[in-house]
């Protein structure tokens, strides 16, 4: 089986990890490619680096974000190459770019089966609807080459309904390790925060997906509000210079602290007392899984995928997307009724808990490697 990614950073990058690493070796030879760094600010050689500590065979492939037609070419050309060398009997694509260069390389191999996963489809990331309407072209061409697509939410679910035949789509929601953050008063030393300040904080990426100019102003909003709460924002991306600007021009810049990309961020979610999770779509999110499993209260976007791990005032707070005033208000609500905090707190722990379980996504994920195996 080959693996194929080429976003090695983020949740798409511990899904395919906890994936590879858990599949039932007496029956899956696990081989993955993808390339050794990923073009972005924080990108770097962990993705490649970890699994050959796991001892799981790498295939260094370049392969770049953005659309190339000279770069994309080559690298379907390599792809291709080692599909027909390595006869591989499956194919799993993960996102939107192995997508794109994963399913067409297969057709190299007309035997070989492909699995699909979005992790959120980016068509999603388009208002104007010649841009969307043509992404969305281009999945509905791909879905033609796909035999399987693992939609990770309800909502991802009906959306690839719409891309692919309903009857290709299997829902398997994203799984999520358990791990153990910091004390409070430890991560707030760490990140620099005061150790008694109302503090909410994100660990959005500053791109464009989740919507950073909305956190912006959700954060303006909450200061105005309540002008002791501290912020933190725990990342890096292509947008961070812009956004900083956006942030003095609100005069927040003092009030805001901006370690940049950390590794292992999630230790230091008990930093903050509200979470703040504004992205327009998702597969689903880990971020919010992190802060729910560190006992921190959170306020996201009623956006695909994040809609499936929030129920509205019992796990976290749901707004609408595109609405930082909303967010702000429930914010500002969390921050100044710490009881009501405790509950959702205590009530999103157990709801990862049950609905995660990273042995129930890998069993099931077999479950359809094992489908196309058969049926070829």
């Amino acid at each position: 089986m080959l693996q194929i990614m080429e976003a090695t950073i983020g949740g798409t990058k511990r899904h395919l990890y906890d994936l590879v690493t858990h599949l039932d070796p007496a029956h899956f030879d696990v081989e993955v490619a993808c390339p050794r760094r990923r073009s972005e600010p924080h990108g770097d050689t962990s993705f490649v680096d970890d699994l050959r500590a796991a001892a799981v065979t790498v295939r260094p492939i370049p392969m770049v974000r953005a659309l190339r037609p000279v770069a994309d070419g080559r690298s379907i050309v390599a792809l291709a190459a080692l599909i027909r060398r390595g006869r591989f009997d499956l194919v799993h694509t993960h996102s939107t770019k192995a997508g794109l260069l994963g399913r067409l390389a297969a057709r190299a191999r007309p035997a070989t089966r492909v699995v699909h996963s979005p992790h959120g489809f980016y068509f999603l990331n388009f208002e104007a609807p010649w841009p969307r309407a043509a992404y969305r072209a281009m999945e509905r061409g791909l879905g033609r080459l796909t035999h399987r697509l693992i939609a990770l939410s309800t909502g991802e679910q009906a959306l690839a309904a719409t891309v692919v035949a309903p009857a290709k789509v299997r829902l398997i929601p994203n799984s999520f390790e358990r791990f153990t953050p910091l004390p409070a008063a430890e991560a707030r030393v760490r990140l620099g925060l005061p150790p008694a300040a109302p503090v909410v904080g994100t660990t959005a990426r500053f791109t464009r997906q989740k919507a950073p100019f909305d956190i912006v102003e959700a954060f303006a909003a909450i200061h105005q509000a309540q002008p002791d709460v501290r912020f933190v924002w725990i990342n890096d991306g292509e947008l961070r210079a812009a956004v900083l600007r956006r942030l003095a021009e609100r005069g927040l810049l003092e009030a805001t602290a901006l370690p940049g990309y950390v590794p292992n961020a999630r230790e230091l979610l008990p930093a903050m007392d509200v979470f703040l999770h504004l992205a327009r779509w998702e597969g689903i999110p880990y971020a919010v899984m992190e802060a729910m499993t560190a006992g921190v209260p959170v306020v996201g976007a009623a956006a695909i995928g994040t809609s499936d791990l929030i129920e509205d005032r019992v796990t976290g707070r749901l707004i609408p997307p595109g609405d930082p005033a909303a967010a702000a208000r429930a914010a500002v609500e969390l921050l100044t009724h710490p009881t009501k905090a405790r509950t959702i707190r205590a009530a999103a722990e157990r709801s990862v808990a049950k609905h995660h379980d990273p042995a129930a996504m890998v069993r099931a994920t077999e479950q359809v490697y094992f489908e196309l195996i058969r049926r070829s």
